[in-house]
């Protein structure tokens, strides 16, 4: 074959090739990405994650002390903008979630994945009140289960307050808390 047969079947393959839509995904223009104008409305719900946050953190000690330390949490639009990632880094400690809206269930899903441990689930829930309100039943070891509960509250443009609890017989016991203001 010539190289203009070759040319011209190289050129019909192109013309017939699929067009990949990234224009929604972060880019050097739109550094978070921007959500995708067919994403469920309810993704403007958690639309107050995108971008750069530094948060005080406070965690449960053994002892029934609080522990503070200071973390970094960042957020951007994912899946060209039908879902938002977000990623976190404390001192030993690195988590990234991805949060879709499921419409056919009408709740948000968030899957979970941390580093070094390993570890990974997915909290279930949505708005409540002024509120984003997610849980998860963990099945402990011995059969017993936890109701774990993580709440996104006092959301502004500056930044949010989570706090990250569990049920227990007296009520709900919070055991992580992060404020966290944009940077």
């Amino acid at each position: 074959m010539n190289i203009a047969i070759l040319s011209a079947l190289l050129l019909v393959q192109l013309a017939n090739a699929p067009v990949l839509d990234t224009q929604y995904e972060p880019s050097v223009v739109h550094p978070h990405g921007r959500p995708h104008p067919d994403a469920p409305a309810e993704l403007a719900q958690f639309a107050f994650f995108i971008g750069a946050f530094d948060c005080t953190d406070g965690r449960l000690g053994p002892n029934g002390e609080w522990i503070e330390f200071p973390a970094v949490w960042n957020g951007h639009y994912f899946m060209n903008g039908h879902a938002i990632q977000d990623q976190y880094w404390a001192p030993g400690f690195y988590t990234s979630n991805v949060r879709q809206y499921d419409e056919s269930e009408d709740v948000w899903k968030v899957s979970f994945f941390s580093e070094p441990a390993y570890s990974t689930g997915i909290w279930v829930g949505g708005v409540e009140d002024d509120a984003i309100v997610l849980r998860r039943v963990i099945v402990q070891p011995d059969g017993r289960t936890i109701v774990s509960r993580l709440t996104f509250s006092d959301i502004s443009d500056d930044g949010f307050f989570w706090e990250g609890s569990s049920e227990t017989p007296a009520g709900w016991q919070a055991s992580w808390t992060s404020r966290c203001q944009r940077q």
